[in-house]
C-alpha cells in the first residue's frame, strides 16, 4: 500500500517487514508463466483464467511481504480493463474498439519478448532471465550423478510453493506475536547445515521447524539468494511435482558463474 494512501495503515501492519527479491523477473515472465501452464496460447492471454490466476499472484506476493513492482500492478490494471470490456452488456463501437487495441498491443509485446527469450537461450545456451539463478521452467537440470534429467523451478514456482507452506502453517501460527526484521544473512548458514546433512531436501522440510511468519519468510529469501549465487540447486522429478533441494559442490557453482 502507498505511503500517499488516504487510510493510514495499522500500527501492526506498518511493523510487518517488507522484503524484496533478490532476483527479478517482470509482469511478462509472470503471464508466459501462467500461458504454459495452463497450456494456451500467448493469444489467450487476455483468457478470464490468465486474469485470476494473475491476480491470485500478486495476492500471494502481498501474503509473503514482498514487494511488488509497479510494472506488475500495471499489467494487472491493463488485464481488467481488457476484461471489463469484454462484460460490458451493450459496449459502445469506440470501447470495442479500445479493448481490441488492448488486446493486439498486449499480445504484441508478449510474442515480442517470447521470441526475444528464446533467441536468448540460442545465443546464450541457457534462459537469459534465469542465468545465475534458475533454467527455464521445464529444462533438464544438470546432474554430475548420471541419473535421469530432472526439471528446474522457475521462481514463480517457487513463491507458489512458499504460499502453500504458509497456508498450512497458517492455523499452527501464535496469535498476536511481535513482528521483528531478521536479517537474510542469519537464515543462510541453517540452510546450508540442514543441506549439509542432507543429499536432497524437499522444499517444504526447510520450514516444517519453524512457526514465526517473520522467520520462514526470511528463510525463503536466503533461499532464492543461494540459488541466485548458484550454491544451491532446485529440481522437480515431475512437472508440478515437489520441489526438491540440494547443496551444490564448488565445481558446479563455479560452473554457473
Amino acid at each position: 500500500m502507498s505511503a500517499e494512501s488516504e487510510t493510514p495503515l495499522r500500527p501492526e501492519l506498518e511493523a510487518i517487514p517488507r522484503f524484496k527479491l533478490p532476483v527479478y523477473e517482470g509482469p511478462l515472465d509472470l503471464l508466459l508463466h501462467l500461458l504454459k501452464r495452463a497450456e494456451l496460447d500467448p493469444h489467450d492471454v487476455t483468457a478470464s483464467i490468465i486474469t485470476e490466476q494473475y491476480l491470485a499472484y500478486l495476492e500471494l506476493l502481498e501474503q509473503l511481504n514482498l514487494d511488488v513492482a509497479g510494472e506488475y500492478l500495471v499489467m494487472a490494471a491493463t488485464l481488467l480493463l481488457i476484461k471489463s470490456f469484454s462484460l460490458l452488456p451493450h459496449p459502445e463501437l469506440a470501447d470495442t474498439e479500445d479493448s481490441e487495441e488492448l488486446k493486439r498491443d498486449l499480445v504484441e509485446r508478449l510474442l515480442e519478448y517470447q521470441r526475444y527469450r528464446e533467441a536468448a537461450e540460442k545465443l546464450a545456451g541457457r534462459a537469459i532471465l534465469g542465468r545465475d539463478v534458475f533454467a527455464a521452467p521445464g529444462e533438464p537440470a544438470p546432474q554430475a550423478d548420471g541419473n535421469q534429467p530432472r526439471l528446474t523451478v522457475a521462481l514463480f514456482d517457487l513463491v507458489e510453493a512458499m504460499g502453500a507452506v504458509l497456508k498450512r502453517l497458517a492455523d499452527q501460527t501464535p496469535r498476536g506475536i511481535v513482528l521483528r526484521d531478521i536479517p537474510i544473512a542469519e537464515c543462510i548458514p541453517t540452510i546450508l547445515t540442514r543441506l549439509e546433512q542432507h543429499a536432497r531436501l524437499e522444499f517444504t522440510a526447510l520450514f516444517e521447524d519453524l512457526r514465526d511468519r517473520p522467520r520462514i519468510i526470511a528463510t525463503f529469501m536466503a533461499l532464492l539468494e543461494l540459488m541466485r549465487r548458484g550454491e544451491v540447486g532446485a529440481w522437480q522429478e515431475v512437472r508440478f511435482g515437489p520441489i526438491m533441494l540440494e547443496r551444490r559442490t564448488v565445481q558446479q557453482v563455479g560452473q554457473a558463474k
